[in-house]
C-alpha cells in the first residue's frame, strides 16, 4: 500500500534516489527535505493524487519555479528564502525547476487538517491555502527546528517530535485554514488531547 507523498516516494517524483524525512505523527504528518542540484533541473514527475496537502517552505531563494496543476502551469514565479506555497494533491501537482531547489515539504492529509481544526474549535475549516511566496516567520522558526532534527536523527515518535508536530499543525491550520476563527492556549490544549516578494516572474 502506498504510504503517501513524503520521504522516498516524494523524492522519486523529483528524480531523487532518496529524500530525508521525519514522520512525526501517526496520522501521518511528515516532513521531507527535497534538494535538487543544478544537474536535476527541468520538469518533474506528477505527484500521485491523494487527499492531502503539501506545504512547501523554501530554504534558499529561487528565481524560476513553476507549479503545474492538472497538466498546466498554474504558478510561475520566484521564491525568497523562507517563502511558502501550499498545494492540494488532488490537483495533479507537478513542478518545473528552473533553479536548484532546497525546501521542506510538510505533508498533511485532509483528515488531519479537519481533526486539527476541530480540536481548535474551527469546525468550518476543511483546507489550507496561502498566497504563493508569502513569508511566515513562525513557519521559518518551526522549519529550523525540523532541520535540526533531520540533521541529528532520533527514533521517531519521541516527545520532541510530537510536540513539534502539534505546534506546526496548529499553526498551519490557524494561519492558513480556509475559515480560521479561533486560537489561543485553550485551543492548543484541545489539540494536544485530540491528536495521539521576491523575484516574481511576469
Amino acid at each position: 500500500m502506498r504510504e503517501g507523498a513524503f520521504g522516498d516516494l516524494l523524492g522519486r517524483c523529483f528524480e531523487l534516489p532518496s529524500a530525508p524525512a521525519l514522520v512525526m505523527l501517526p496520522a501521518p504528518f511528515a516532513v521531507t527535505r527535497i534538494t535538487c542540484t543544478p544537474d536535476r533541473l527541468g520538469m518533474k514527475r506528477e505527484i500521485p493524487r491523494e487527499d492531502a496537502f503539501l506545504v512547501v517552505l523554501h530554504l534558499v531563494g529561487v528565481r524560476h519555479h513553476e507549479t503545474w496543476l492538472r497538466g498546466r502551469p498554474a504558478v510561475v514565479r520566484g521564491y525568497a528564502p523562507g517563502a511558502l506555497s501550499i498545494v492540494d494533491l488532488r490537483d495533479e501537482v507537478a513542478s518545473y525547476l528552473g533553479n536548484p531547489l532546497d525546501a521542506l515539504h510538510f505533508y498533511l492529509p485532509h483528515a488531519l487538517v479537519r481533526a486539527v481544526a476541530l480540536a481548535q474549535g474551527m469546525s468550518g475549516v476543511s483546507g489550507l491555502a496561502c498566497a504563493p511566496g508569502m513569508v511566515d516567520p513562525v513557519m521559518c522558526s518551526l522549519g529550523a527546528a525540523v532541520l535540526a532534527l533531520l540533521e541529528r536523527p532520533q527514533p521517531g515518535g519521541t516527545p520532541v517530535h510530537r510536540h513539534l508536530a502539534l505546534a506546526i499543525c496548529a499553526h498551519l491550520v490557524h494561519r492558513f485554514g480556509n475559515n480560521a476563527l479561533t486560537t489561543g492556549a485553550a485551543a492548543a490544549t484541545r489539540l494536544a488531547r485530540h491528536v495521539n516578494r521576491p523575484l516574481q516572474l511576469h
